[in-house]
């Protein structure tokens, strides 16, 4: 783009010739100036006004004329800059989108991976009073499935924003706006904080979760005697105290060791975190077939637009005087 020197008188030149108004004074004013010497019965006026008619004439039309000389030396320049501006909104505006959408196809398999971690950890406490390893099982691989899914669609989020906001930052070296790329960076990770500790810190809890699945299991496995009290305690209740003292610890924390109401009401947790990404999932779905579009790469598109409407303006103001 050259020195801010440069940039700064391309700047005035495109100021200057935005103004519509100004142009069109100009085109008149010399083409009326040249019509008016060419008539024949300028020179029948008195004398007076003859000379300060000519006088005051001439030095608008070598005004005119100087104004013209410095529009046609800078045009080139200017007219090349604004196509480059223009190519390079869209290049941005492009990439924006392009970034939004592999980033909903990631959502789309993170909420699709959630869904099915809400369909096994519904199943896993559905089967708990019939199998213990199945039900164990499909506890653990849907907590792992949930924790993974919840990670992703939370980190993609964030690296979307961050993107975005500096290709946005990039734009606005183009065409100035309010927006600083670091205020704007800042305003996306103390957003995203809050929601990243959270996710972490279930990702945490259900990986202690697995384990105590995981470890459950084991334990099942090796003690057949152990596994039908808890069996026999989450279908009917009607086991010694000592025995639900025994089931509780090995199997603490896990479908096993739960109540009927608890199960019930863990799977109707479940199912509504099932029901919000089978609901998300829809609406990503449907953003990717229309063509996941974002409202920033519009914004861009729209300054290209503005762009070019005046760099056609331009060119006409170019074309009448070079005629």
């Amino acid at each position: 783009m050259g020195s801010p020197e440069r940039k700064g008188f391309i700047e005035s030149v495109v100021e200057y010739l935005w103004d519509t108004r100004s142009k069109v004074y100009l085109q008149l004013q010399l083409t009326d100036v040249v019509e008016w010497k060419k008539k024949d019965n300028w020179c029948e006026a008195p004398a007076k006004t003859i000379v300060a008619t000519d006088v005051g004439d001439d030095n608008k039309l070598q005004n005119d004329l100087q104004e013209k000389k410095r529009f046609l030396a800078v045009y080139p320049q200017v007219k090349l800059e604004l196509e480059q501006q223009i190519r390079k909104l869209h290049a941005l505006a492009d990439k924006i989108d392009k970034v939004h959408r592999d980033c909903t196809i990631t959502q789309v398999v993170a909420k699709s991976t959630g869904a099915v971690s809400g369909v096994l950890t519904i199943l896993g406490l559905a089967l708990a009073p019939v199998t213990a390893g199945l039900s164990l099982g499909l506890s653990a691989t849907g907590l792992g499935l949930g924790a993974a899914a919840a990670v992703t669609s939370v980190s993609t989020s964030l690296v979307e924003k961050v993107i975005t906001a500096k290709e946005e930052a990039k734009a606005s070296q183009l065409v100035p706006t309010s927006k600083d790329k670091e205020e704007v960076i800042k305003e996306v990770l103390e957003e995203s904080t809050p929601r990243l500790v959270s996710v972490y810190k279930n990702s945490f809890q259900n990986l202690e979760d697995i384990k105590k699945n995981i470890d459950a299991i084991k334990l099942a496995k090796a003690n057949s005697h152990l596994k039908t009290n808890a069996k026999r305690l989450i279908t009917t209740g009607k086991v010694s105290a000592q025995t639900t003292k025994k089931v509780e610890k090995a199997f603490g924390g896990t479908a096993l060791a739960m109540s009927k109401g608890a199960r019930i009401m863990g799977a109707a947790t479940a199912g509504l975190s099932l029901l919000m990404d089978v609901v998300n999932l829809v609406e990503d779905t449907k953003h990717l077939h229309e063509g996941a579009k974002t409202e920033s790469a519009a914004k861009l598109r729209q300054q290209a637009q503005d762009l070019e409407q005046k760099l056609q303006e331009l060119i006409r103001v170019h074309d009448s005087l070079t005629k």
